[in-house]
């Protein structure tokens, strides 16, 4: 899945903090300055996250991050999320789709991945739920 180098993800994540940067100045001119402002911290706190994963753990536990932190986080639900909700979203789906996840193949592995646990917390014939490890 993870099959970008990890410069240019670097690079790509850098850029994208750089546009959060730029977006957090120009939040005050616009129609709902605090929500701009909070949308854009949430980017900027995202890549920063991602930026010290990748340069102390690699490409692969930022990837591993990112998809638990969407998942756990209901940020993949479609409700009115709050600006900072909103702003982490955006940057997680940016960061999936420079490692080259579409947003229709990660709904797809999310909804297979919720019917899957849905299905090993299902009680057994005996009663008992099953233990089940998952890993990413």
């Amino acid at each position: 899945m993870c099959q970008v180098v990890g410069e240019d993800l670097v690079r790509a994540l850098k850029r994208f903090k750089s546009l959060a940067k730029q977006d957090l100045l120009a939040s005050e001119l616009t129609n709902n300055p605090h929500f701009w402002r909070t949308h854009a911290e949430a980017r900027r706190n995202e890549y920063s996250r991602l930026l010290k994963l990748i340069e102390g753990s690699g490409v692969e536990q930022a990837c591993v991050y990112a998809l638990k932190r969407y998942q756990e986080s209901g940020l993949s639900a479609g409700a009115d999320p709050s600006p900072e909700q909103a702003g982490s979203r955006q940057a997680l789906e940016l960061f999936f789709r420079v490692i080259g996840v579409t947003p229709g193949s990660l709904g797809k592995w999310l909804q297979e991945r919720k019917a899957g646990l849905t299905k090993a917390l299902e009680p057994m014939g005996d009663g008992e739920v099953p233990l089940a490890q998952e890993q990413i």
